[in-house]
C-alpha cells in the first residue's frame, strides 16, 4: 500500500507565529501544523534564452497545503563559480517568510552549501571521502557572509551524502544541531538509480523520508502537468516538487527536510539541457541518467553525426 500523509490539523496562532520577523524559530512558525509543501522553481529567462550558458541564481516559491505562499528562497553565489561549476558550485540559500501579498516580512532560515573548487573539489566523483560528499548546513534566520563559509555556531542541523552515496540508491542523511542522525532520505520507485533526461516528461521521481526504519514522509519531483510546464523543463532548470510529512513533526525537522529537498534539486535536476544536446555534429538524446556511488552517468542516443553516423 502506498504511503499516505496524515491529515493536517489547524494550529491556533499559526499565522501570528509566521508573521513574526527575525529569528529562525519565529520565521519557521509557518511550518507548524503543515503536512504538505509544494516548491516551484522560478524560470530564469536569461538562462533560458542562453540555453544555460548564462547561469543565474535559483529562486523558489514555497506553498503550504492550502496553496498559500509562505516562503521565497533566493540563492546567493558568485557569478564565476556559478557559471563554471554549476550545479556543484558553492552557494547559500536564504529562505524568507512572506505575507499573503508575497512581500518579504522576515527571515526563516539560511542553507549553506560548500561546493567544488576549494571546499569540495571532488564533488561529482565517487563518494569515497569527505571532499566528494554533498552536504548542507541549516542556520536559523538570514545569515550574511561568504557562501560555503557561514558561521555554524547556531546551526539547526543539516544533511549530508553518506560515504559511497548509498551505492545505487541516492541517499541523504539528516542531522540535528548536535550532529545526531535523525532521518534519512532515499530515492524510491522501482528503479531508484534512474532519473532525469526524457524520463522527467513522463515519470514522477519519488524519494522516501525515513525515520527509525519507518517511512514518515515523501518527496516527489513532479512530472510536467501540461505543455507549458514541459517546455519550461526542456529549456530551463525550473522544476516542481512536493513534500509530505506528519503535521506534528517539529518545525526544525520540517525545515531540515525542506533544505534537503533543495539540495536534491541541485544534485540531480539542475543539469543544463538534460534532454538533448549537440554532440559530434549531431543531436544526442539523453534517455535518462543513472546514479552510482555519487556519480551520474547519462544514457544517450546519438541520432546523427560523428564518424559512424547514427548510433
Amino acid at each position: 500500500m502506498a504511503w499516505a500523509p496524515p491529515v493536517a490539523q489547524a494550529v491556533p496562532g499559526q499565522m501570528q507565529m509566521g508573521m513574526m520577523g527575525g529569528g529562525g524559530g519565529a520565521g519557521l512558525g509557518r511550518l507548524a501544523g503543515c503536512n504538505k509543501l509544494t516548491i516551484q522553481q522560478k524560470v530564469q529567462m536569461l538562462e533560458a534564452v542562453s540555453m544555460g550558458c548564462i547561469e543565474q541564481p535559483n529562486s523558489y516559491d514555497v506553498f503550504d497545503q492550502n496553496n498559500q505562499k509562505i516562503f521565497v528562497v533566493e540563492e546567493k553565489s558568485g557569478q564565476l563559480t556559478r557559471c563554471c561549476c554549476a550545479p556543484d558550485h558553492t552557494l547559500s540559500l536564504q529562505v524568507h517568510q512572506v505575507d499573503p501579498m508575497g512581500n518579504k516580512v522576515g527571515g526563516a532560515m539560511t542553507i549553506d552549501r560548500p561546493g567544488c573548487v576549494f571546499d569540495k573539489p571532488c564533488i561529482g566523483n565517487a563518494a569515497l571521502m569527505d571532499a566528494c560528499l554533498q552536504e548542507i548546513t541549516v542556520l536559523p534566520g538570514i545569515v550574511e557572509g561568504d557562501p560555503g563559509d557561514l558561521p555554524k555556531q547556531m546551526q539547526m542541523g543539516g544533511a549530508k551524502m553518506p560515504t559511497l552515496g548509498g551505492c545505487t540508491t541516492p541517499t541523504l542523511d539528516i542531522f540535528d544541531a548536535q550532529g545526531a542522525e535523525v532521518a534519512k532520505i532515499e530515492a524510491g520507485g522501482t528503479c531508484p538509480s534512474v532519473f532525469g533526461g526524457c524520463t522527467e516528461f513522463c515519470c514522477d521521481q519519488p524519494y522516501n523520508v525515513m525515520m527509525n526504519g519507518q517511512q514518515i514522509g515523501a518527496i516527489t519531483k513532479m512530472k510536467p502537468k501540461n505543455m507549458e510546464s514541459a517546455m519550461a523543463e526542456m529549456f530551463t532548470d525550473a522544476d516542481t516538487f512536493s513534500m509530505e510529512f506528519p503535521p506534528d513533526l517539529p518545525v526544525e525537522q520540517k525545515a531540515r527536510l525542506l533544505a534537503s529537498l533543495l539540495l536534491l534539486d541541485y544534485m540531480f535536476f539542475e543539469r543544463d539541457v538534460d534532454f538533448c544536446s549537440m554532440e559530434n555534429g549531431g543531436i544526442a538524446i539523453n534517455v535518462c541518467n543513472v546514479y552510482c556511488m555519487g556519480m551520474i552517468f547519462p544514457c544517450k542516443i546519438q541520432m546523427s553525426g560523428g564518424e559512424g553516423g547514427e548510433n
